[in-house]
């Protein structure tokens, strides 16, 4: 798909963090065959603690979520707990989960938020670089992380996912412009 991004937008996280799943492509996305997560990331952590088998044992756990764009939010869902690694909340594929209307045909989908740390409801505005909540391990989830993912629809069961580039950020330790990170690669905002 060829696409441009409308909305200008930044990596939801204020740390460096490797990309799990990202990119064109099965080889590198796991999310590929989902039509409304095609292009979709998750962002995970660098460093594992001891043998990864507790929820502080990921430096992500507990980080600030940012908005990666300007908006109104359109969905939030609050109210799951987080899981235990190696269990999984299937009953609520996202977990706890903002959606913001960037109001130009693209929606910003962030998923897997802590328990009880959501900081905005619907109808908020909010700025690019607002925190939203804390990553947590909710859901669908494997282990604690960020996923996002932008679409052409509020809805997931009726979206389709487009392409994401970040504006201008670090990747593998240089500056880029209007990319698509890809798996495996280390990215953060430019301070």
């Amino acid at each position: 798909m060829n696409y441009k991004t409308k909305t200008s937008l930044k990596l939801p996280f204020k740390v460096t963090l490797v990309v799990g799943n990202g990119g064109r492509g099965s080889k590198v996305n796991n999310h590929y065959s989902s039509k409304s997560q095609r292009y979709a990331y998750d962002f995970m952590s660098l460093r594992v603690k001891n043998k990864g088998e507790d929820l502080k044992d990921f430096e992500i756990f507990g980080i600030d979520v940012i908005a990666p764009g300007a908006g109104v939010i359109s969905q939030v869902i609050r109210d799951c707990g987080d899981m235990e690694i190696g269990k999984r909340d299937k009953s609520v594929y996202t977990g706890n989960m903002v959606v913001i209307d960037h109001g130009n045909g693209e929606w910003s989908v962030l998923c897997h938020f802590k328990y009880n740390s959501i900081k905005v409801k619907e109808r908020d505005r909010v700025r690019q670089g607002d925190v939203l909540g804390l990553c947590g391990n909710t859901g669908n989830s494997s282990e604690p992380h960020i996923h996002y993912h932008l679409q052409d629809n509020a809805l997931m069961l009726r979206a389709k996912g487009l392409p994401t580039q970040f504006s201008k950020i670090m990747v593998d330790g240089l500056v880029k412009e209007n990319v698509e990170p890809v798996r495996y690669q280390k990215v953060s905002n430019i301070k």
